[in-house]
């Protein structure tokens, strides 16, 4: 049978808070890298921050889940760019629409 003191050193092990990355210090870099690792696309970190300063963070998390449930994306990173692209294309054409 453990004693007591036993038990409090253990859970006060478990408690820990665990390691901060210092280089995340916005909402910005946090969704950057959020996506970068959901999309294990770790090396293109700089355009999922552009994105992240661009773009709601609700579209680009609903977008990077849609492209996570899509089993058939064999580059999830380049499917998501390529969608970011298409949306800019889409908003021009009718931004263009409404101006004649």
């Amino acid at each position: 049978m453990e004693s007591l003191g036993d038990i409090a050193k253990f859970k006060a092990k478990k408690t820990t808070k665990p390691k901060v990355n210092v280089h995340l210090h916005s909402p910005a870099h946090l969704l950057a890298d959020e996506l970068s690792v959901k999309l294990n696309d770790r090396k293109h970190f700089a355009f999922y921050l552009k994105m992240a300063v661009l773009y709601n963070h609700d579209y680009l998390r609903n977008l990077a889940g849609q492209i996570m449930e899509n089993k058939n994306a064999k580059t999830p990173g380049r499917l998501f760019a390529y969608l970011i692209k298409k949306n800019n294309l889409e908003l021009n054409k009718n931004d263009k629409i409404e101006q004649k």
